[in-house]
């Protein structure tokens, strides 16, 4: 997680993917749930049996990007390659078509909207990186809370946005992998609830 890098370096701790993998699959078999696993080219690559397994249990698997670094690190090109790698590594692994994108740490801002130009030509369907959040480092203020197709040079791309939650006169995040694990459960189920009644 980025949020982390300032004080934790790649590798310095071990891996906690096939373990906390295992028990979000039995948690979703459990409760007969599905979902959309966001996966990292770099984690898939050291952890291919991780993602079989979400495969096996009928989730799907969507780029997460190479190795998390922010769009607002990356030039153009970079990012094109990092999405590219990572629809190539994903869909080797899963036998068939990665079609869902998030931006890692929600990093597609106003003014870097280009990369949602670069996910279409790049074959990706659906992105899920616009969070109408206000957070330094991230987050599209102006983003809708509702899916919708969102038109580019080729084609559209449908904009699935993380959930948000309307609290004292403000937009507040719910979703994303920080958010979960911080965020009281209520304040998450409301999100939840708002975005089933706005969609």
């Amino acid at each position: 997680m980025s949020a982390l890098a300032p004080c934790v370096r790649r590798g310095e701790c071990g891996s906690r993917v096939a373990v906390g993998t295992d028990c979000l699959l039995a948690l979703l078999d459990e409760h007969s749930a599905g979902a959309t696993f966001l996966c990292r080219s770099w984690v898939a690559g050291r952890h291919p049996e991780s993602i079989r397994r979400i495969l096996d249990a009928g989730h799907e698997t969507a780029s997460h990007g190479t190795d998390h670094r922010r769009l607002t690190e990356l030039t153009s090109d970079e990012f094109r390659e990092s999405v590219r790698a990572s629809k190539i590594v994903l869909e080797d692994l899963a036998g068939k078509e990665v079609i869902g994108y998030r931006a890692p740490s929600f990093s597609i801002v106003p003014g870097r909207e280009w990369a949602l130009d670069i996910e279409v030509e790049e074959g990706y369907r659906c992105d899920s990186s616009l969070f109408r959040v206000r957070r330094g480092g991230y987050g599209y203020p102006g983003a809708s809370r509702v899916p919708h197709a969102r038109e580019k040079r080729s084609r559209a791309i449908l904009e699935l946005p993380p959930a948000t939650v309307r609290r004292f006169g403000m937009t507040l995040p719910a979703a994303g992998g920080g958010y979960l694990r911080l965020v009281p459960l209520g304040l998450v189920r409301d999100a939840l609830r708002q975005a089933e009644i706005a969609a």
